[in-house]
């Protein structure tokens, strides 16, 4: 960006850690705060007359309650999850905003129809479909999160997985990660044979479609999964205090959407206590030795996809929207 957009320039260089729990917002508060007053500061030096939230609903919020103005259109692609939190989430929105994006179906119920539209999925216009029918599970995919604290906590169980599996020769271990936690992987799983590591890059879609399974972090990776037609198991430890409140807000026994959406466990959970090494390597060796319930798992993801309503995105929706106003 040329001198003209500066402004922009400082808002990125803004550094806020991760945000996963109370701790975490607490250490952060006072980036939020700059952010939020740096944000602003664009928004009026540029005279904006529309405003996009995207996701973080909680940031949305905490901006839109100290700076609404009466001159901006107030809008949120992908609101927060209603279906899963408590609803005054949607009230806030229904009250604050001028229109909601939705990603998933089931929201339409909690907000106003002038305000409501749906857009579809973005990730449903990216991944690839594996076609494929080798019911060998060869290729395995390990997906440990994206937050530093979901990748120290899981990659020490996945390291002890790995131990279990290494009379499993014909095993090729394929590691998803960043930049950023690249070497502390490599480093923590070093000793172990088999092990491929992908940076995520523009090629990340069409090696998830190479995959036979995966054991995967819960988080966007699920639906990406999902959509990719690759069999798997999702996994979610967090300390005792963040899942206590996590559990006490929560209107559901699942983390899967695709469980929330259908009722039902479809893609197996291992949550807390339950996501150690024995249930792990038990689901794994039992669906990798049974054809029959590897074939049924499959078609049970894939049924259960279908029935929660997700469609490809459609973003000419936000584009007309824009219009009626040039």
């Amino acid at each position: 960006m040329d001198n003209n957009y500066k402004d922009f320039i400082d808002i990125t260089n803004i550094k806020i850690s991760s945000i996963m729990g109370i701790v975490n917002i607490i250490l952060n508060l006072k980036y939020l705060f700059k952010l939020r007053r740096k944000i602003n500061e664009a928004i009026i030096n540029h005279s904006f007359t529309h405003i996009f939230f995207i996701d973080s609903f909680d940031f949305s919020k905490f901006y839109v309650k100290k700076f609404k103005s009466n001159k901006i259109k107030y809008c949120q692609i992908v609101g927060p999850s209603v279906f899963i939190w408590k609803s005054k989430k949607a009230n806030f929105i229904n009250n604050n905003y001028d229109r909601i994006f939705s990603i998933f179906k089931i929201e339409q119920s909690y907000y106003k129809p002038n305000l409501y539209r749906y857009i579809g999925h973005p990730l449903m216009n990216k991944t690839y479909f594996s076609n494929s029918n080798d019911m060998s599970l060869k290729n395995i995919g390990f997906f440990l999160g994206s937050r530093r604290q979901e990748i120290h906590k899981n990659i020490y169980i996945i390291n002890k997985l790995l131990n279990s599996l290494k009379d499993q020769k014909d095993l090729i271990f394929n590691f998803f990660i960043t930049d950023e936690f690249k070497e502390f992987i490599k480093n923590t799983l070093k000793g172990n044979s088999n092990l491929i590591f992908h940076i995520n890059d523009d090629t990340y879609y069409q090696k998830i479609s190479k995959l036979d399974f995966a054991f995967a972090c819960s988080g966007t990776v699920h639906l990406e999964l999902c959509f990719s037609n690759i069999p798997h198991i999702i996994f979610y430890k967090a300390n005792y205090i963040n899942y206590f409140i996590f559990k006490f807000f929560v209107r559901s026994n699942f983390l899967s959407l695709v469980n929330i959406f259908n009722k039902k466990e479809i893609i197996k959970e291992y949550i807390q206590s339950d996501f150690n090494v024995k249930n792990l390597l038990f689901f794994f060796k039992n669906i990798r030795s049974n054809k029959k319930s590897l074939i049924n798992y499959r078609n049970d993801m894939l049924s259960g996809l279908a029935n929660s309503n997700l469609t490809s995105f459609r973003p000419n929706m936000i584009i007309d929207y824009l219009e009626k106003f040039s």
